[in-house]
């Protein structure tokens, strides 16, 4: 996700990107004293979402909010002010939202969550690569797992593309060549359920883990994969197919076998 946050004031403008720092630490975020500096970042119509103060010298808030709409319709674009009578302004623009100053990380997270226009999940995010040996990454960075073991539940759960298993399930497809006791394997497959949400919290993406009681899957809207894209006709995933998937796990030899046919 792109970000820019503009205010001429610096201990708003710092309050501003702390909170938005806090709420989205893995954002890519430009910080701007007046819409002359916001202007001229390079390839506006990439951002995501403007965080702007209304009241900025020489031009205003709301008419840098024009002009960024005019350059990028799609740009979310949130007012945060120390002034609520600009309310009216900011929504005849179609804003996505207005934060009222003292600005919070609480504010922008409420904010983010609800986009006017959500970004597509991207690489840039948390992505799965399934297309050779399964890595995940965000924002294109490995994730680190503590078990080996955790990485392949992980992978499982990608390989079922949103679907919600039971646990039972993975542990037969996980275990099916070591074949541990039962008792055992189900301790250890809890154990690997809760070691995936304590990392995917880590990199702050616990939001794409889906949980019930002896259930787990994934929200395929928190996250992008080659895979899942391929299924799309996406071009760039076709580019990168090569006739290789999870080549670490036997288990992915099936999913394999029908991207072949």
């Amino acid at each position: 996700m792109k970000i820019v946050a503009v205010d001429d004031k610096k201990l708003a403008r710092d309050t501003l990107e702390q909170a938005i720092r806090k709420a989205a630490p893995f954002a890519e975020l430009a910080v701007c004293r007046d819409a002359e500096e916001v202007l001229a970042l390079p390839d506006l119509s990439s951002l995501d979402v403007a965080f702007v103060d209304v009241r900025l010298p020489r031009m205003s808030g709301v008419a840098l909010a024009r002009e960024l709409k005019r350059l990028n319709p799609r740009i979310n674009i949130v007012f945060a002010t120390g002034y609520d009578e600009y309310m009216p302004d900011a929504f005849a623009l179609r804003s996505s939202g207005y934060i009222v100053k003292p600005v919070t990380d609480a504010d922008v997270a409420a904010e983010l969550d609800g986009l006017r226009y959500p970004p597509a999940p991207s690489r840039y995010g948390l992505f799965f690569r399934c297309f050779g040996n399964f890595e995940a990454f965000v924002e294109g960075k490995a994730l680190h797992f503590e078990r080996t073991r955790t990485k392949e539940l992980l992978a499982f759960l990608v390989d079922r593309r949103g679907a919600i298993v039971t646990l039972r399930e993975a542990q037969a497809v996980i275990f099916a060549d070591s074949c541990p006791n039962d008792k055992t394997a189900s301790s250890y497959m809890r154990t690997l359920a809760g070691d995936l949400k304590k990392t995917l919290r880590t990199y702050h993406h616990e939001d794409a883990l889906v949980r019930s009681y002896g259930k787990i899957g994934l929200d395929t809207r928190r996250a992008s994969c080659d895979y899942w894209d391929f299924l799309q006709d996406d071009p760039m995933a076709i580019r990168d197919w090569r006739g290789e998937y999870m080549d670490q796990y036997s288990w992915a030899e099936e999913t394999k076998a029908t991207l072949l046919m």
